[in-house]
C-alpha cells in the first residue's frame, strides 16, 4: 500500500496480508501515517533475494513456454503506471493471446499481473451470455507464477483481485484463475469458488483501513483465516 494525494492505493496483496494478520495489515498503514515511530526495517535478507530472483526465473521460464507454443506474447512496459495500463488496454483489444506483466487498475486496486490469458468463447455455447466480453469473442484468464509446490489461500485470494480488476474492464469475471506452481504444475481453480469469499474479506479490509486509528491496534494473534 501507499499514500498519494491524501489517498490510499492498495495493491492485491494487501488483502492477503489483512487475511494472514491484521495486525501486519495495521503495522504496514501506521509506517506510513506515522514513519517517525514505526520500527526500522529488517535489512536485505540474501536468502530472500536469492528466492526473487527465482521467482522471476521462474516467470521468465513460462514467458518463454508461451512464445516456442507460437503464441502472439506481448510483454507491457511503459514509463509510468498509467502508461502501462494503457498499453495493457491496447494488448487486450488487439487481442493478444498473452500479456506479460499486465497492468490492471479498480480504485483503490491496482497493480501487475503475472499473466493474462486470452481465452475466445465457444460459439456453440449452450449459454451464450456467459463470458460475454467487451472485447469481442474474447476475454482473458489471469494467471500468476508461485514458487511453491502447493496451493495456499493466498494466492487464490490474490488472483481473486486481479480477476476483479480484469472484470471491470472486459465486462466479465473470468471463469478460471491458474496459478502456476514452481514445480511446474498448473493449477486452474473456478473462479466462483472463492470470489464470495474474496469480496467478504476485501469489504472487512477496507472497513478497518477507512476506521484505521492509531490506537486501535488488532491483537497480533488474530487472523481472517
Amino acid at each position: 500500500m501507499y499514500k498519494q494525494h491524501g489517498q490510499f492505493h492498495f495493491s492485491p496483496s494487501d488483502p492477503t496480508r489483512y487475511m494472514e494478520s491484521p495486525f501486519a495489515s495495521w503495522m504496514d498503514r501506521f509506517s506510513i501515517e506515522h514513519p517517525d515511530q514505526a520500527p526500522e526495517k529488517d535489512p536485505a535478507d540474501a536468502l530472500m533475494s536469492s528466492f526473487a530472483q527465482k521467482g522471476y526465473e521462474h516467470e521468465d521460464a513460462l514467458e518463454a513456454a508461451f512464445i516456442e507454443q507460437g503464441l502472439n506474447v506481448v510483454k507491457i512496459e511503459g514509463e509510468s503506471s498509467d502508461e502501462k495500463h494503457a498499453n495493457t488496454l491496447t494488448a487486450m483489444r488487439q487481442g493478444a493471446d498473452v500479456i506479460v506483466q499486465a497492468r490492471l487498475e479498480l480504485p483503490p486496486f491496482g497493480g501487475y499481473a503475472d499473466f493474462l490469458i486470452k481465452v475466445r468463447r465457444e460459439a456453440e455455447s449452450s449459454s451464450p451470455s456467459k463470458n460475454k466480453s467487451n472485447l469481442g469473442d474474447w476475454h482473458y484468464e489471469v494467471w500468476d507464477t508461485k514458487l511453491a509446490n502447493k496451493l495456499k489461500p493466498t494466492f487464490v485470494i490474490q488472483l481473486c483481485c486481479y480477476a476483479q480488476m480484469l472484470e471491470s474492464i472486459q465486462g466479465c469475471l473470468p471463469e478460471f484463475i491458474t496459478v502456476a506452481l514452481g514445480n511446474g504444475e498448473n493449477e486452474r481453480l473456478r473462479t466462483s469458488d472463492y470470489f464470495y469469499y474474496y469480496q467478504t474479506l476485501k469489504a472487512s479490509f477496507l472497513h478497518d483501513h477507512s476506521n484505521y486509528s492509531p490506537d486501535n491496534r488488532p491483537d497480533p494473534a488474530d487472523s481472517k483465516n
